[in-house]
């Protein structure tokens, strides 16, 4: 019996190390202790060597113990989680709204600003494309006069510097371009 309680407390330690089967080795700590003590009484009275059986006794009653605490931050840690998982509610995450207005916006406002010729002549192709199918048409005006997005294609060099500014209607949906020459970033062969 003491080779089986120091056995018990040897697996209660193992059992211990692994953390998630702590309750079961509340189980076998216990038998361990229980059999070490029978066994040391037992051979108390008998007067053999009583080392193996005082052995397990020990080690299962303190596996005993520390397996408790385990147990009881495992079910801590247990309702803690059942708590958090239950409160969790699907309404609380906002996903970012982007209305019909943002979508449609978010094909031209990306070019806002300060462009090569070749970037306005992206631009330009997307407004072309835009106003043969949507009903929210994009009006192009270039150096100040309104402009057909294909014909004004083939005004734009692709060694020029340009700025763009969108206007937006009463909607919020961009309606207006204004494309104009920026000559002082305007790059040459001369320059590097």
């Amino acid at each position: 019996m003491g080779i089986a309680a120091l056995v018990l407390g040897i697996i209660a330690f193992v059992l211990a190390v692994t953390f998630v089967l702590a309750p079961l080795g509340v189980v076998l700590a216990v038998i361990g202790l229980i059999l070490g003590i029978v066994d040391t009484v037992k051979k108390g009275k008998t007067g053999e060597k009583k080392a193996i059986s005082m052995a397990g006794m020990i080690l299962s009653a303190v596996m005993f113990i520390v397996l408790i605490v385990e147990s009881f931050f495992i079910l801590i840690v247990g309702i803690a989680v059942y708590d958090s998982v239950s409160d969790y509610d699907r309404n609380t995450i906002q996903m970012p709204v982007i209305n019909e207005a943002e979508m449609f916006n978010s094909k031209f406002s990306g070019y806002e600003g300060n462009q090569t010729g070749s970037r306005v002549k992206i631009v330009l192709n997307n407004i072309s494309i835009n106003n043969s199918y949507n009903e929210h048409e994009i009006d192009v005006y270039y150096n100040g006069l309104m402009e057909e997005a294909d014909e004004l294609k083939a005004k734009i060099s692709a060694t020029q510097k340009y700025t763009i500014t969108f206007y937006k209607d009463i909607d919020g949906y961009i309606n207006k371009a204004y494309i104009m020459p920026n000559y002082s970033n305007t790059t040459t062969n001369n320059q590097l």
